[in-house]
């Protein structure tokens, strides 16, 4: 397994786990608009890329010296 793949399965896996969450979560409260669902769902596939993308480009500030 070579570095892509395995962040491939760790996306995958992050996004599982959230879809499983938002789902139980949308049935355990009753809610039933199928515009908040899609919505919801279709964060749960956002979500981690915007983390990845926030995590590849933080920079330190440059300290004051």
């Amino acid at each position: 397994m070579n570095f892509l793949n395995i962040l491939l399965l760790a996306y995958l896996v992050t996004v599982l786990v959230a879809l499983t969450l938002t789902h139980r979560e949308r049935r355990r409260h009753g809610h039933r608009s199928a515009l908040y669902a899609v919505l919801g769902y279709a964060l749960c596939l956002v979500w981690p890329l915007v983390a990845a993308v926030m995590v590849l480009f933080y920079r330190q500030p440059a300290s004051r010296t």
